[in-house]
Formats: structure tokens, sequence, C-alpha cells
């Protein structure tokens, strides 16, 4: 893995007027989307997914987190679809899908796009502020290709920001003979147009015509240090990126929290979810399974 991986930093270019952030990531988009446990359809669109709820969580004030999630149709292979990221850039995802049908699409889109695997349905971004605060949430009908598209218009119509984003998703291989994952993303964003940042449009305009000529492989190239890639497309305008900061793969599962719940369940529901004498649970992001016994959740009473 190459030392300019798994991280996210915010970029400005000279004047102001367009702002955006660079994410590279392999290693850490590979765990949170779990190696080799989906076919690679579907794990591609888990990872662009991750891009986007990283890209967008980079730019919260607060402690919090970006929740994108695709729910699909009868007519597609992923039923649901769960990404998240968290202000402090930790990542993980899962996703629902029908193996019979994924073959079925796979025989008529040999690459298929997201409204191919989902068979459209709804797209959704919340913002979770935490704890005992209200979500934010917004809903989007899933058509066309990547997520990105449907992020772009969101951020047009929902928030007025003029959006461009490149994503890039493909295989790294690595010695001795280990592949994983590995994606890039940069979203450029227009801001505000007032009296103090001239020639706005025009400078927009230049950046939606450079991010045009980015390639997947310079997005996925691991000896291109972002630093230099930025430089390579905004030279001419002038462009400074900030510190970059790191994302991770990490699951906030619990054995205790989970304990909890079954804790709070009456006598007879924790009987019928026993099963050759323990009850079991898997965590569907990182696929950790838990297993508790009866004695676990009603300890005996002791004796007087």
């Amino acid at each position: 893995m190459s030392m300019m991986d798994d991280h996210i930093a915010a970029f400005t270019l000279k004047g102001g007027a367009v702002r955006g952030r660079i994410l590279r990531a392999a290693s850490a988009l590979d765990a949170a989307v779990g190696h080799n446990r989906y076919p690679e359809p579907v794990a591609n669109l888990l990872a662009e997914a991750l891009m986007i709820s990283a890209l967008v969580a980079h730019s919260l004030k607060f402690k919090g987190r970006i929740i994108v999630q695709a729910m699909g149709t009868n007519d597609g292979a992923v039923s649901m679809l769960v990404a998240e990221t968290t202000s402090e850039g930790q990542m993980r995802a899962y996703a629902r899908f029908d193996q019979d049908m994924l073959a079925k699409i796979l025989s008529e889109h040999p690459k298929p796009g997201v409204q191919d695997l989902t068979g459209g349905g709804t797209f959704a971004l919340t913002i979770d502020q935490g704890q005992d605060m209200e979500r934010y949430q917004s809903l989007a009908a899933i058509e066309g290709d990547t997520f990105s598209g449907i992020v772009e218009h969101y951020f047009a119509k929902s928030e007025q920001v003029p959006t461009r984003i490149q994503m890039a998703v493909g295989r790294l291989h690595t010695p001795p003979a280990k592949e994983i994952l590995r994606g890039g993303a940069i979203m450029a964003q227009r801001v505000a147009n007032d009296e103090n940042r001239a020639d706005v449009q025009e400078s927009w305009t230049l950046v939606e015509a450079v991010m045009n000529t980015l390639s997947d492989e310079e997005l996925l190239d691991p000896d291109l240090a972002s630093e230099r890639l930025l430089y390579r497309l905004f030279h001419e305008q002038g462009v400074a990126m900030e510190v970059a900061k790191p994302i991770s793969a990490y699951c906030g599962c619990s054995k205790q929290r989970l304990h909890n719940t079954l804790k709070s369940f009456d006598d007879q529901a924790i009987e019928d979810m026993i099963e050759n004498g323990v009850i079991s649970a898997k965590c569907e992001f990182c696929h950790t399974d838990y297993k508790f016994t009866k004695s676990d959740l009603r300890p005996p009473k002791a004796r007087t």
C-alpha cells in the first residue's frame, strides 16, 4: 500500500471561488467493504457510496456522521445498501443483494450502474448530529449509472451549490499476489457568488472542463500523490491543499450494547430466539458473530 493512501483533504482554488475535497483510499476502503465479502459489482457500488459519505462527512463542523442509503426495488439485485462515515473519518458499510438476480442483471449489463443494480428506488443522504440531536435527511430517486450524479443533483437543487464529483473504483494488485479494492474521488463545489468573489462563473466553467479530463487511472494511481494530482489539474488557477486527515475502517458495534438490548426483551421473546442453546447475532457491517446463552441474559437467581 502506498503511503499516499487512506486520506481525505480539503483544497481551495485561488480566489476562493471553488473549494473541494480529494480522497484516496486502499486498505481502509477494502476493509470497510469487507474485502471479498461481496461480488465485484456490489463491492464497487458500496465503495462509491462510502466515498460519497466520506467526502460529505469531511465538511461537517460538528461530531457526527453522514449516512448514504439506497433502497432498491424488486427489479434490482441490491435491495438495501448503507454506507456511513463519521466526522473522524471512520467508515463502515453493508449491502443486501440477491445472487440470482445479480447474475441475470450481469448477463444483460456486463458493467451495471447503480440504477441497473438497484432497479431504481430511493437514495437517502442523512446527516446524523449525534445522540439527542435531530437528524436531517434528503431523498432522491435513483437514476443513472453513479451515485455521484445523484449527489450532484442534490447539491444543485437542494443546497444551490453547483457540484462536480469524479470517482473511480478498481482493484490494486500488491505483492505477494494480494488484490485489494482501491478508490479515488474529487468533489469540487462553486461557493456562493458575491461581490468579493469575482469571475466565479468563469472559474467554475474552467473547473468543469478540467474535471472532464480527469481519468480513472489518475484517481487510482498509488504513486500519484494527491498534491501532485491537484496541481496537475488546477495549476493554472492556483490550488492549495490543506493538511490531509486519515480515513479508516471501523465498526462501532459492541457485544455489551447488544447484550443490553437483548436483556430488554421479555422471557418469551428470548426463548423464541434461542437455537441450539444460544442466541446468535451477526453485525451486518463487520460480520462479527455474537453469541449469548440464556444464562447470559437471565442469570440464575442466587439461592438464599
